[in-house]
C-alpha cells in the first residue's frame, strides 16, 4: 500500500476544531463501480423510464440472470434492442395504419406520455400497437389509463403479464413458427426464451392478459385451432418475452425483450465490434464503456452502468472540471472523484451513484480526452483518507477568495475542511466589462460596455456622460444576460451617466436583485413559514447579517429585527432566490440602494464565490497548478491532516 502523509501547507485562517464522525461506506467501490442511470429509491436521483434502449457498433451479448441460473442468450443480431420488465401496461391504439400510429404514438409524446410501435401479427395482417408505460399493479395501470384518454382522445386498453404456456421446443426457429401459426388465427403469441440450470430453452406463450383467468379464457380459444398443446400457466420466473418494436419506420424493427420482473438482464457490447461502446437512447444518446444491467428494482425499470473505476472517472473527470485545464488541476479531480465515488459506499442498494450531479456528473464518454485519461492513469488508486475512513470528499466552482469551515455551511465543524485562502479570481478577470447608468429618466441600471461610446464629457455629478452606441440595447438589472431582468430598452443615441464599472456577472463575483422591500418579504416570510418561525409584518425596510463565520461567510441574518429561520447556514442561498435559481454563495453583503426614479429603497445582494465552499475550490486547484503545485500540495493546501492511500 503506497501512503503519503498529507500535512498543511499555505493555510491561513486556521481554527481549532472538535472530531465529528464521517458516513461509513456500505460497501465501497474499488476495482469496478455501479452507476444508475435510471433509478428511483425514494432519495438522491429518482429518474425512471418505461423502457430502455440499447444500441452497439456490432450486436449485443445478453445475459439472463434469475432463479433459474445464469444463461447466455442466443445472438438474434441487431445493432439496437429495447428492454422492458414484464408488468402491465397500456394499448393505446392497435390498427393497421401506420401513419395513424405515428400520429398516435406523435400525440403521445407531446404530452409527455411514452408511446412506442409494437409490431405484431393477427390474422394474416401486420398490425401496429402504440403502447405506454410499465406499472405494477392493475389499479394503477387502470387509473393511467383514464389519465391518458383525457389528454389524447384514444381509448387505452389495460395489457398485464399473465399468459398460457402452449408448449417447448428445440429451438427458437421453430417457437417462431409456432408464434406465426397463432398469430395467423387472431391469437397473441410470442416466442419466449427460458433460462433452465445456465441452459437457454425456448416456449411459445399466447396473451397478454391482466389475469389468469382471461388467460384461460384466450387459450379455450386457441385450444380449438390448435388442440395438441397442453395450455398451462407458465412455470419459470426467468425468462424473457421477445416482441418487436418499430424503430424509425415500418419496415425496420428492433427486438424487445420483455423480462421477468425476478429477473435481470446484462447487455455487453458483442466484442467483435471495434469499440466496446454501448448507447443508451433514453439518456440522451449517451455512449458508455462497461455493461449495462437491466432490472426491476423498488417498482421501476432500473439501468446500471457496471464499469471499471477508472474509466468512469476517464467520463467524470472531463464533466466536473475543463479538459484544457492544467494537468495538475485534473489529477486533483481524480483523486476528489475517486474519494467521493468510493465515499457514496452502495448509496442506491442496487448501484454506488447515478449519473448526476447529486453526486458527480457523468455523461460517459463525451468528456474523455487524452489528458483526462493521463490524470485519472497517473493517480490511479489514490484516495483521501482521514483517520482511516474515506473523507467526504467535497469540491465547487469558486471559494470566492477562502474557503468555508464546516460551521459555516451545515452548522457543525468537519475536522479534515478548515477555511483557508484560495486564488480564484481567474474568472472575474476575463469577465466582459459593464457599466452601471442613469438613463435620461432617472432609471438605473446596466448595459454592457462595448455597447456605449464615452463622450468625453462629464455631467454635474462629475460623472462621465456616454452615449448608446446600438440600437435597442437593453438597460438590465445587473451586470449578466442571465440572470438579470431587462429594465427598459434604449435607442441609438441616448446618453447616460456612467455611475460605476463592473465585471459581467462569472464565477467569481455577482449580485442578484436589486429586490424591493415587498418582494424580500414573500421570500423571507415564505421560508418563515416552512420553519414554522414567526413571520415578518409589512414590507422589509432592515436586512441585516447579523454573524459570519471565518471566511466571511453568512451563519445568522434578521428582517425588520427578526432573526430569518434556515435549516443550516448554506440554506440562506435558497431563502433568497431569483425563480428557481438560489444565490451563488453565502459570501455576501446586502446593499442598500436608492432609485433616484421612485425613491424606493432596493436591496442588493452583492458575494463572491460560487458553490458551499467547503473543500476544493476548481478555480483555486487551477491557480495553483498555473503557478506550479502538484496535485497533491493542492489538496494539502485544501485538506487537513489527511493521508492519501492507494
Amino acid at each position: 500500500m503506497k501512503k503519503k502523509w498529507m500535512g498543511r501547507v499555505l493555510s491561513v485562517g486556521l481554527i481549532t476544531v472538535a472530531l465529528v464522525g464521517g458516513q461509513v461506506p456500505v460497501k465501497a467501490a474499488s476495482d469496478n463501480i455501479r452507476v444508475a442511470l435510471f433509478v428511483d429509491t425514494g432519495q438522491g436521483y429518482r429518474g425512471v423510464v418505461p423502457s430502455v434502449t440499447l444500441t452497439t457498433e456490432k450486436g449485443m451479448e445478453v445475459t439472463l440472470t434469475g432463479p433459474g441460473g445464469k444463461t447466455e442468450l442466443p445472438d438474434l443480431k441487431g445493432d439496437a434492442a429495447r428492454y422492458r420488465v414484464d408488468e402491465y401496461h397500456l394499448v393505446v391504439l392497435e390498427t393497421n395504419d401506420w401513419n395513424h400510429a405515428q400520429q398516435v404514438a406523435q400525440q403521445m409524446s407531446q404530452r409527455k406520455y411514452e408511446g412506442s410501435i409494437q409490431v405484431a401479427g393477427r390474422n394474416g395482417q401486420t398490425v401496429y400497437q402504440v403502447v405506454s408505460g410499465t406499472y405494477d399493479t392493475y389499479q394503477t395501470a387502470t387509473a393511467q389509463a383514464k389519465t391518458v384518454s383525457q389528454a389524447t382522445g384514444q381509448k387505452p386498453i389495460v395489457k398485464g403479464p399473465f399468459r398460457m404456456e402452449a408448449g417447448q421446443f428445440k429451438s427458437l426457429n421453430e417457437a417462431q413458427k409456432w408464434q406465426a401459426a397463432f398469430e395467423q388465427k387472431g391469437i397473441p403469441a410470442y416466442p419466449v426464451i427460458l433460462s433452465d440450470g445456465g441452459k437457454a430453452n425456448y416456449a411459445v406463450w399466447i396473451g397478454d392478459e391482466v389475469s389468469y383467468d382471461a388467460a384461460s379464457a384466450l387459450a379455450r380459444k386457441a385450444i380449438v385451432s390448435f388442440p395438441g398443446f397442453s395450455y398451462q400457466p407458465p412455470a419459470s420466473q426467468s425468462y424473457v418475452v421477445l416482441k418487436q418494436d418499430a424503430y424509425g419506420s415500418p419496415d425496420e424493427t428492433i427486438w424487445k425483450y420483455v423480462f421477468s420482473p425476478q429477473a435481470k438482464l446484462t447487455a455487453r457490447a458483442n466484442k467483435a465490434g471495434s469499440e466496446s461502446l454501448i448507447r443508451v437512447v433514453e439518456r440522451d444518446q449517451r455512449m458508455y464503456r462497461g455493461e449495462m444491467e437491466l432490472s426491476e428494482y423498488n417498482g421501476h425499470l432500473t439501468l446500471v452502468n457496471e464499469l471499471p473505476m477508472d474509466d468512469y472517472l476517464y467520463g467524470v473527470v472531463g464533466s466536473e472540471m475543463a479538459p484544457d485545464w492544467p494537468v495538475e488541476a485534473l489529477k486533483t479531480q481524480a483523486v476528489l472523484s475517486r474519494t467521493r465515488a468510493v465515499w457514496q459506499g452502495n448509496k442506491y442498494g442496487i448501484a454506488n451513484v447515478s449519473d448526476t450531479v447529486i453526486e458527480q456528473a457523468y455523461y460517459g464518454i463525451a468528456k474523455e480526452s487524452d489528458v483526462v485519461r493521463e490524470a485519472v492513469d497517473e493517480t490511479r488508486g489514490e484516495i483521501i483518507y482521514y483517520q482511516g475512513k474515506p473523507v467526504e470528499s467535497l469540491f465547487y466552482s469558486n471559494a470566492g477568495g477562502m474557503t468555508a469551515d464546516g460551521t459555516e455551511v451545515w452548522g457543525n465543524p468537519v475536522p479534515y475542511l478548515r477555511s483557508v485562502m484560495s486564488d480564484d479570481t481567474y474568472p472575474m478577470e476575463r469577465a466582459n466589462l459593464w457599466y452601471r447608468v442613469m438613463s435620461s429618466d432617472g432609471t438605473t441600471g446596466y448595459v454592457r460596455n462595448d455597447l456605449v461610446t464615452d463622450t468625453g464629457k462629464k455631467n454635474a455629478k462629475g460623472q462621465r456622460v456616454a452615449v448608446i452606441s446600438s440600437e435597442n440595447t437593453n438597460l438590465r438589472s445587473g451586470p449578466s444576460t442571465t440572470y438579470h431582468r431587462v429594465l427598459s430598452t434604449l435607442p441609438s443615441g441616448a446618453e447616460v451617466a456612467v455611475i460605476s464599472e463592473e465585471a459581467e456577472e462569472n464565477a467569481y463575483s455577482w449580485t442578484r436583485g436589486p429586490y424591493t422591500p415587498a418582494e424580500l418579504a414573500v421570500m423571507i416570510n415564505a421560508s418563515q413559514d416552512k420553519y414554522k418561525a414567526p413571520r415578518i409584518s409589512g414590507n422589509v425596510v432592515s436586512l441585516k447579517v447579523t454573524a459570519r463565520g471565518p471566511s466571511g461567510r453568512v451563519i445568522a441574518m434578521e428582517a425588520n429585527g427578526t432573526p430569518i429561520a434556515a435549516s443550516s447556514p448554506d440554506a440562506f442561498r435558497s431563502i433568497f432566490q431569483q425563480g428557481s435559481t438560489p444565490l451563488r454563495s453565502t459570501k455576501f453583503d446586502v446593499e442598500i440602494i436608492q432609485s433616484d426614479k421612485q425613491m424606493t429603497p432596493l436591496f442588493l445582494f452583492r458575494g463572491t464565490g460560487y458553490g458551499h465552499g467547503l473543500g476544493v475550490s476548481q478555480y483555486g486547484a487551477r491557480a495553483m497548478a498555473e503557478n506550479g503545485y502538484d496535485y497533491e500540495q493542492i489538496l494539502q493546501h485544501y485538506y487537513q491532516d489527511v493521508t492519501i492511500e492507494k
